[in-house]
């Protein structure tokens, strides 16, 4: 079957293969992948961004995808119904350390991310562990699935990590995918007000957060603290930092109001120098966000009917596998929102 693969620890070197069909072991599930989509870590394995895939440790060839979706096409008897649409979490935790027993596998010792260290969903079958399938909810459109792992990671942030309260201004810095889906969950956890930052290659992003209720502000034609503090005086009670851009850590600082939090969501490969004073007389909160945990699957899973509609409004782009590599221009170029990849 054919694949998209990671050949050599380098720059580029990422294929179009030929690989055996994947055989399922008992507890496992057979897909059938449908999509799959791209995000920054995808950009990161192609151009092999040390700080980035310095954590995966993965052997070669290595299929790459980490965002996936699927149909189920052989599972144990009983347990998912063939021809079911799944989204993966494709997250395998050892489920013995101490962070699997504090319910946090995200922090795993031994944390297997598919697509990163472990063979991912670029391809046209796999088999996982049925614990990392998820059906869709009843009635929901299947061509949000493959946007699920990304809705996760800000539903761990928005809902869990630093979680947004009725009334609350929350300005988000980054307007990509997660940054959008950030806002998404945001407003639809009460936020009186969403601010979302971008520049002015990200037009077309800013446009969509503002056609899901947010507020976009483009920082090279506007001081995005002036326009934060029209909201509210004060400054912001959440900033998430998306962005993963080195010298926004102290303009998230800046725009918190005091005895706020910052989220802190974008992974930054470049050294960062800030002062931590504010963070001190202001009271801050500074809280990382990564990946999810297992129950983060089931509330985003609960919340899905309440903003699928919004959350399909990302998709901007739909590519063959074939063409994974100008797909992967077209992210780091910041063409479009969401690019979803089809076998």
């Amino acid at each position: 079957m054919k694949a998209v693969a990671k050949l050599r620890p380098e720059p580029g070197a990422m294929r179009l293969i030929e690989v055996e069909p994947p055989v399922r072991k008992p507890g496992e599930v057979m897909l059938r992948i449908s999509a799959g989509g791209i995000c920054g870590t995808d950009v990161a394995i192609w151009k092999w961004h040390e700080a980035v895939v310095g954590q995966y440790a993965p052997s070669f060839p290595l299929i790459v995808g980490h965002e996936f979706a699927g149909v189920v096409v052989d599972a144990d008897a009983g347990r998912l119904p063939i021809g079911a649409v799944v989204a993966v979490n494709p997250q395998i935790a050892c489920g013995r350390c101490r962070y699997c027993g504090l319910g946090r596998p995200t922090l795993c010792d031994d944390r297997r991310l598919m697509g990163g260290r472990i063979d991912g969903g670029w391809t046209e079958h796999v088999s996982v562990p049925e614990r990392n399938v998820h059906p869709l909810p009843a009635g929901i459109d299947p061509v949000v699935a493959p946007l699920l792992e990304p809705l996760a990671v800000a539903t761990h942030a928005v809902l869990e990590r630093v979680p947004v309260r009725t009334g609350d201004v929350v300005a988000i810095i980054g307007a990509g995918p997660i940054g959008i889906l950030c806002a998404v969950l945001a407003l639809a956890a009460g936020a009186s007000k969403v601010m979302v930052t971008g520049v002015a290659a990200d037009a077309s992003r800013l446009r969509i957060a503002q056609s899901i209720g947010a507020i976009p502000v483009d920082v090279e034609a506007q001081d995005p603290l002036t326009a934060l503090r029209c909201l509210q005086a004060d400054g912001a009670d959440i900033v998430y930092e998306t962005s993963g851009v080195a010298s926004t850590l102290e303009q998230a600082v800046a725009m918190a109001r005091r005895g706020g939090s910052v989220g802190l969501i974008g992974l930054c490969g470049d050294a960062s120098t800030w002062r931590s004073t504010p963070v001190v007389l202001k009271e801050l909160a500074l809280i990382g966000s990564r990946g999810y945990n297992e129950p983060t699957w089931s509330l985003m899973l609960s919340v899905l009917p309440q903003v699928a509609d919004q959350v399909m409004r990302l998709i901007t782009h739909r590519v063959a596998f074939e063409d994974f590599e100008r797909a992967l221009e077209m992210v780091s170029r910041r063409e479009g929102t969401k690019i979803i990849l089809h076998p």
